[in-house]
């Protein structure tokens, strides 16, 4: 672990862990701001456009053609995109030369997972009839939007995405996993109770345990290639590092990092922290391959 993940780790414990209760989850949910736009630093070298909910981030020199990729933000179901979000958006344009396109999906309580798949099939459709390759990225639980998507696109006969890379992805909402207990002394950020609650109300009428709601629990034959980028100080990791050795069982491509006391989505700590540039140079190749293949 680098100096600087040590020193980022430690002061995110001088605050008080997210969602640490019910309680807390609920009022932070009520008090949810709205997506954080682009920026400043960003709007020199991009350009970004908003219309009908979705964001589409485009490089303004050395746009790469063939592909883009599409960004699913994290934040426990109940929080849209936030600024520090946005460093991994820069850093895969830059490395990439794609454009972002970044649906604000509906968030709980207010809507459900449901609402969600309503509303970002669509976009991802119309996405591949214009660039081609798609690759999703996202974080927490922006990954297991993903993967639920990723897998509702092979069931339903849809036009598979091209690849997944996912941040520390939450998998299973319903925070059962009895390693939790023994990761939690080591998360400063994340608490379970109130995840159990935004996962129930991102639920909806859905079993928290619907694959389509905790994908951990689907069967991940056929899923497209991924690369999961996951801290081992998170309580986010077990059901994320066992959901990888599912899919690799199954023989799906999948690669997975488990960063030693790596922090939950560390990534969105570019560039302070050097084993979150290594996670984006990682992806980067790892996109470039795919848009490369014949």
């Amino acid at each position: 672990m680098s100096l600087q993940m040590r020193l980022v780790h430690a002061r995110k414990g001088l605050t008080p862990p997210a969602l640490h209760t019910e309680e807390a989850a609920r009022e932070m949910a009520a008090g949810a701001p709205q997506q954080h736009p682009m920026p400043q630093r960003m709007r020199a070298r991009f350009t970004a456009t908003c219309e009908k909910g979705v964001t589409r981030v485009f490089p303004k020199q050395g746009l790469r053609s063939g592909g883009a990729l599409m960004f699913l933000h994290g934040g426990a179901y109940l929080f849209p995109l936030v600024d520090g979000q946005w460093g991994i958006v820069e850093g895969l344009i830059d490395r990439t030369g794609l454009p972002v396109i970044i649906p604000d999906y509906p968030l709980a309580p207010e809507h459900t997972a449901t609402d969600a798949f309503d509303f970002v099939q669509p976009i991802i459709d119309e996405v591949q009839a214009e660039f081609g390759r798609v690759v999703i990225f996202g974080d927490s639980a922006g990954g297991g939007l993903a993967l639920s998507l990723a897998m509702q696109r092979r069931d339903e006969g849809r036009r598979q995405v091209d690849g997944l890379v996912l941040y520390a992805p939450w998998v299973d909402v319903t925070m059962t996993n009895p390693e939790i207990d023994d990761v939690q002394p080591r998360d400063k950020i994340l608490r379970a109770p109130g995840l159990e609650w935004a996962g129930r109300a991102w639920a909806g009428d859905l079993d928290p345990a619907d694959w389509r709601v905790s994908p951990l629990y689907g069967d991940p034959s056929g899923l497209p290639p991924m690369r999961i980028f996951q801290g081992d100080a998170d309580i986010l990791g077990p059901d994320a590092i066992e959901f990888a050795c599912k899919a690799a069982r199954v023989g799906v491509d999948v690669r997975l990092r488990v960063e030693p006391d790596g922090f939950h989505v560390y990534v969105l700590s570019v560039p302070v922290i050097p084993e979150a540039e290594a996670a984006l140079d990682h992806s980067a190749r790892f996109i470039s391959g795919i848009l490369t293949q014949a």
